[in-house]
């Protein structure tokens, strides 16, 4: 049954990538999206090269700030667990 539901959540995400990818190069969406423009000063909904280019270097750095953060506080947490269960360890055998 678990094989049988992702399956199905896998062909509905692909049906939906598929029909997003069809809209997107029949020019539907648009007012969705980020436009480049070269005069986006007076609107919110558009930006110009330079403010997408901003916009992707800081997603890029806190993605990778993110990461770098999450994987050093698994191994902190990962090696203090280790220690825990080794002293939880030789403290039950040292009792017998």
């Amino acid at each position: 049954m678990k094989r049988l539901a992702l399956t199905a959540v896998i062909v509905v995400l692909l049906l939906a990538g598929g029909g997003l990818t069809s809209l997107l190069q029949g020019g539907g969406l648009d007012s969705f999206f980020i436009v480049q423009s070269t005069a986006a000063d007076s609107s919110v909904l558009t930006a110009a090269p330079w403010q997408t280019e901003q916009l992707l270097l800081l997603l890029g750095f806190l993605l990778v700030n993110l990461l770098g953060m999450g994987i050093t506080l698994g191994i902190v947490f990962w090696l203090l667990h280790r220690g825990v269960k080794r002293a939880a360890a030789a403290g039950s055998s040292g009792n017998n």
